[in-house]
């Protein structure tokens, strides 16, 4: 990666599976520059805090660079330039837990995404000089991503205000390729009826009506599951006609790339919302018992409705004893629509 706000150069990273950097374990092999930053927080909270691991890199010009955290998330960041990826799962970082010796880690600073007293020991004791630990939620209502910002600010480091993918044009041009042997040869428009809670799904048959409302509207349609969207992809099939594209638990590189090329982006409260609005899509998010003031993804284009039930949103508590998700039943189909038209034509429907 270069200096800071500029982009890195492209690459292609291809789209099977994540590499991860072999950590040295030598002291020799130290740099007096090399920054490790770790982050255990799951997809969504792992894009919204990129500005400020990428405000951190401009304000240091680490050599070497890595970021550590869980794969389905950090490997977001899979064949960007100068980053090096790391498992915490995996020695020598899971190691830092436990008293067996971690041994010296090349980094003599690391910034850690904890309150947690155990990464600061561990660290210390695998030879990091400097140890940071940035507080991972907010007290109050503050945006999660202005929480990183603020504290980053007041530390003197120039920050900037959306997470950035620095997806390559290899990879645009590869998925726009990809794309075409999958039949979708004109605008098309990503929906994902899952959440990371089933609390925080939309009904699947609204989203369902809705895609066939675009679909007559000329749009294709690609449906995207994850790993714990069984329930609401088959409750949205069953309501609709097949989609044009079916995407299952692809590779997260692959999926930025596809929303890249995306006309609309349309889902819940979960990752891929943050995924697609990083990667540069009109992005509609639906919430009900979380607060979008606090949680919503950050892009150039991004739109969400907020359910108007007098109990939403709600603390996660709550949540948790809520019997019936009526939030998200109280946002109409129309609404949807309506926003979702209006993303659309609001400026110009992106097509290769």
């Amino acid at each position: 990666m270069p200096a800071s706000g500029d982009r890195p150069s492209s690459t292609d990273s291809g789209f099977t599976g994540t590499t991860y950097w072999p950590m040295a374990t030598s002291s020799s092999s130290t740099s007096e520059r090399g920054l490790l930053v770790i982050h255990q927080g799951a997809l969504g909270d792992f894009i919204l805090s990129l500005p400020a691991i990428w405000a951190l890199y401009g304000a240091m010009t680490p050599k070497p660079f890595a970021v550590a955290g869980h794969p389905w998330a950090v490997g977001v960041l899979e064949g960007v330039p100068e980053v090096d990826l790391l498992d915490v799962n995996t020695p020598p970082l899971s190691s830092l837990w436990t008293a067996e010796a971690p041994g010296v880690l090349p980094f003599p600073k690391a910034v850690v995404f904890s309150n947690s007293p155990h990464w600061r020991e561990g660290l210390k004791r695998a030879g990091v000089k400097e140890v940071w630990t940035l507080p991972p939620f907010p007290q109050g209502n503050l945006h999660l991503m202005d929480h990183h910002l603020r504290g980053l600010f007041l530390c003197g480091v120039k920050v900037k205000t959306h997470p950035d993918l620095f997806l390559s044009s290899e990879e645009r041009k590869k998925v726009r390729h990809w794309l075409r042997e999958k039949g979708i040869e004109g605008d098309f428009v990503v929906l994902h009826p899952g959440a990371g809670s089933s609390q925080k799904v939309w009904p699947p048959e609204r989203m369902a009506e809705v895609a066939q409302r675009l679909r007559q509207q000329g749009l294709f349609i690609v449906l995207v599951e994850g790993p714990a969207d069984d329930g609401p992809v088959k409750a949205f099939l069953d309501a609709s006609s097949p989609p044009d594209l079916l995407l299952k638990t692809p590779p997260l590189r692959k999926l930025a790339a596809v929303l890249s090329e995306a006309a609309l982006f349309i889902g819940n409260d979960a990752g891929v919302a943050h995924l697609a609005a990083a990667a540069g899509a009109p992005t509609l998010v639906l919430f009900g018992p979380t607060d979008p003031s606090l949680w919503a993804p950050r892009g150039r284009k991004v739109r969400w409705i907020q359910s108007r039930t007098p109990c939403a949103p709600c603390s996660a508590h709550r949540r948790r004893e809520c019997p019936r998700n009526r939030c998200m039943e109280d946002i109409p189909v129309e609404a949807v629509y309506i926003e979702s038209l209006s993303l659309l034509y609001d400026g110009e429907r992106r097509r290769r």
